[in-house]
């Protein structure tokens, strides 16, 4: 076991937070040493400060405070701050989770400062590059020595463009040194997760709190700047979300900080929500996870969350024109709408009637996907 390996892990989002905290006991048992850098691109406590606490993460050694801006100069200040921590700390390996501002600011500071970054969810792809998602992604890719991929269609996207040491498994690796950069599918450590925290749930309990009913409310979550920031596709999300409710459907909407800052700014375009439709400030991971899986369905232009609607089969309807899944696209668990809303109410009504869609072997792997980037790390870093 190595017990002089310094790994340097950057998270600054509510996904993020998730991730990590199955990943980083599992370095731990490898006898890793982590430090964990808090960029601070989510600082409202509900999105951040509660998930370390719930999933009983340790405190992180740096906390940035970076909070919001655009795009360019949120990146461009994690930039300046993350280089003097690296340079300080000297790692062997700097970690990213996903795709935000984050995980692109953590693997170019790694990349200028010579130190391999190993990717999180490596190889995901929408190809609408208008996403500052997909140019993360992307940008992130090619930056870094190891490319961990959540799925076989990852690996397929990576050797599209053009990477060569492309491993359908962690059990079929070469002895190191490794190629760099290496692009393993290991499954998707949100599965792991998932399984883990939901056998600690007391589900009933939750459900009676919140004062709902399994399979008979929808769940709807909002999010991505491209339905946020375009206020005449949040308003036509709105709308149809409130004709929905209008038809007898509840529905329960944890609102994101913010939708929620731009629905009151537009007065929420002049409507008053039924009282079916339940806006509700952000819950806890384990609550989301019992809200996912004992929803009819669920609403959602996050990737995390459609994802975790199949672990817990749950179809979902999609209010953008893409998805980075299109496996689920592919497999029938997922329906894209925009943010049309005339479609997205008719695909919400033709979805909660229809059966649910057979499901076969996991499209995301075994539930181990944290202790295999674990092992290969373990293996692949040199000692002190």
């Amino acid at each position: 076991m190595k017990k002089n390996i310094k790994v340097v892990t950057v998270i600054g989002a509510r996904p993020q937070f998730i991730k990590a905290a199955i990943v980083s006991p599992q370095l731990e048992k490898k006898g890793i040493r982590e430090i964990v850098v808090h960029t601070g691109q989510h600082y409202d406590f509900n999105m951040s400060d509660v998930f370390f606490s719930e999933l009983k993460m340790k405190e992180p050694d740096y906390y940035l405070n970076i909070g919001s801006s655009s795009h360019g100069e949120q990146t461009g200040r994690m930039l300046i701050e993350l280089e003097k921590v690296l340079l300080k700390e000297a790692p062997h390996l700097v970690m990213v989770y996903g795709d935000t501002n984050s995980t692109l600011a953590g693997a170019l500071a790694a990349s200028k400062l010579h130190i391999p970054a190993a990717h999180v969810e490596a190889g995901l792809r929408s190809f609408n590059k208008k996403m500052p998602e997909e140019l993360n992604r992307i940008l992130t890719d090619h930056v870094s020595h190891f490319l961990f991929s959540p799925t076989p269609t990852g690996l397929k996207n990576l050797k599209n463009e053009g990477f060569s040491s492309i491993f359908p498994s962690a059990e079929n690796l070469p002895s190191p040194p490794y190629p760099a950069p290496l692009c393993v599918n290991v499954g998707d450590v949100m599965y792991d997760i998932a399984l883990h925290i939901k056998k600690q749930i007391d589900e009933p309990k939750v459900l009676e709190s919140l004062e709902l009913h399994p399979k008979e409310f929808l769940l709807a979550t909002v999010h991505r700047a491209e339905n946020t920031d375009d206020t005449t596709n949040l308003e036509s999300i709105f709308l149809a979300l409130m004709e929905v409710a209008h038809q007898g459907k509840t529905i329960f909407f944890p609102l994101h900080p913010r939708t929620r800052k731009i629905l009151e700014k537009n007065r929420f375009f002049n409507r008053t929500p039924p009282k079916n439709l339940i806006l509700h400030d952000p819950v806890s991971y384990s609550d989301m996870i019992v809200l996912e899986s004992s929803a009819r369905l669920i609403f959602t232009d996050s990737g995390g969350v459609q994802k975790e609607g199949y672990f817990f089969h749950t179809p979902c309807v999609i209010p953008r024109d893409q998805t980075e899944w299109t496996e689920l696209l592919d497999e029938g668990w997922v329906k894209l709408t925009g943010a049309n809303k005339e479609k997205i109410v008719d695909t919400i009504s033709g979805t909660w009637e229809s059966d649910i869609p057979p499901q076969g072997k996991s499209l995301f792997g075994d539930g181990c996907a944290s202790q295999k980037i674990a092992k290969i790390l373990e293996t692949a870093l040199p000692c002190g």
